[in-house]
C-alpha cells in the first residue's frame, strides 16, 4: 500500500488524511530584508538579517466530493475538525518524506454551479519555522576511546543550518565528570558539561533545539556552562571532543525549502 500523499498530524498525533484531489499549491518564501538608501552616495544597504522569514502553504483541491450530501457533510467536518487542530504536514512522494509544522489555517471554500457533491477548497497555512524537515531522524553514533580525537557529521543534504540532539552515553566502563564538544565546521562554538554525578552507565541527552540538558530524563542545564548549543552546518561538520570514553549520538533532520 502506498504512503498518502498529504497528511495532517495534531499535536496529539490524530491523524487526516487528505483525499487525493488535494495538492500542494503554493510554497513562496522570502528573505528578511530592509534596504536603506545611502547618504551622498548611490545605492542603498541591507540592515536586516537576511534570514528566512515566515512562510504560509497554500493546500487545495477543485473539489471535495462525495457521492451523496450527507458525505460530503461528513468528509466537509473531519477535513474543518483538522485544519483547526492544525500540527505536522507530511508530504510523500517518490523522492523524500518531510514534514512542516502548520497552523491557523484560513480557509476559502464555495461551492461551484450546480455541483453540490463538489466543494472546492483553498487552505492557507501559517508556518512559523520556514523549512521542511525529514521525517526520519537521521542518527551518526561514534564510540569515543577517551582523550582528544575528532569524528564528522555530515549535513551536507540540508539547505540549512540544523539543530541536532546530541546523546552522550557513559557506555564505555568509564564515568564521565568533565566532557567538551566543539563543532570545529561553526566557527569553533564550544560546550562543556561538567558533572561529578555522570556516572557509568548514565545518559545525557543535550537538544539543541528545544534548549534542554537532562541526564537520566532529569533537568542537569546547571552543569552546562558555557550554555551554548551547538548546530550542524549545512555541510561535512568535523567534531572535536574531550573527555573519558563513552558514545556519542548525534541525531538530526536534514532540512529543506
Amino acid at each position: 500500500m502506498s504512503t498518502p500523499y498529504l497528511q495532517l498530524t495534531d499535536f496529539e498525533d490524530n491523524v487526516y488524511t487528505f483525499p487525493p484531489e488535494f495538492w500542494l499549491e503554493d510554497m513562496d518564501w522570502q528573505i528578511s530584508s530592509n534596504v536603506k538608501n545611502l547618504s551622498y552616495v548611490a545605492g542603498g544597504k541591507n540592515v536586516s538579517d537576511s534570514y528566512l522569514q515566515s512562510r504560509t502553504i497554500v493546500v487545495a483541491t477543485d473539489g471535495l466530493m462525495a457521492d451523496t450530501l450527507a458525505a460530503l457533510e461528513t468528509k466537509t467536518r473531519a477535513l474543518q475538525k483538522a485544519l483547526m487542530a492544525g500540527g505536522y504536514l507530511t508530504v510523500s512522494d517518490d523522492t523524500v518524506s518531510r514534514y512542516i509544522q502548520v497552523k491557523n489555517a484560513n480557509v476559502s471554500s464555495s461551492y461551484q454551479g450546480t455541483h453540490r457533491l463538489e466543494k472546492p477548497f483553498s487552505i492557507s497555512f501559517i508556518v512559523e519555522y520556514p523549512f521542511w524537515e525529514d521525517s526520519a531522524e537521521t542518527e551518526d553514533s561514534n564510540v569515543m576511546s577517551g582523550g582528544a580525537e575528532t569524528f564528522t557529521v555530515d549535513n551536507s543534504g540540508s539547505d540549512f543550518v540544523v539543530l541536532p540532539i546530541i546523546k552522550i552515553a557513559a557506555d564505555q566502563a568509564s564515568d564521565l565528570p568533565s566532557i567538551k564538544l566543539q563543532n570545529v565546521s561553526d566557527g569553533g562554538m564550544t560546550m562543556e558539561y561538567t558533572d561529578e554525578f555522570f556516572s557509568i552507565g548514565d545518559e545525557l541527552i543535550i537538544d539543541s533545539k528545544e534548549g534542554t540538558v537532562k541526564r537520566n530524563g532529569n533537568n542537569t542545564i546547571e552543569y552546562f556552562y558555557p550554555a551554548r548549543f551547538l548546530r550542524l552546518q549545512n555541510k561535512e561538520n568535523t567534531l572535536s571532543y574531550e573527555g573519558n570514553a563513552c558514545t556519542i549520538t548525534v541525531a538530526y533532520r536534514r532540512v529543506y525549502l
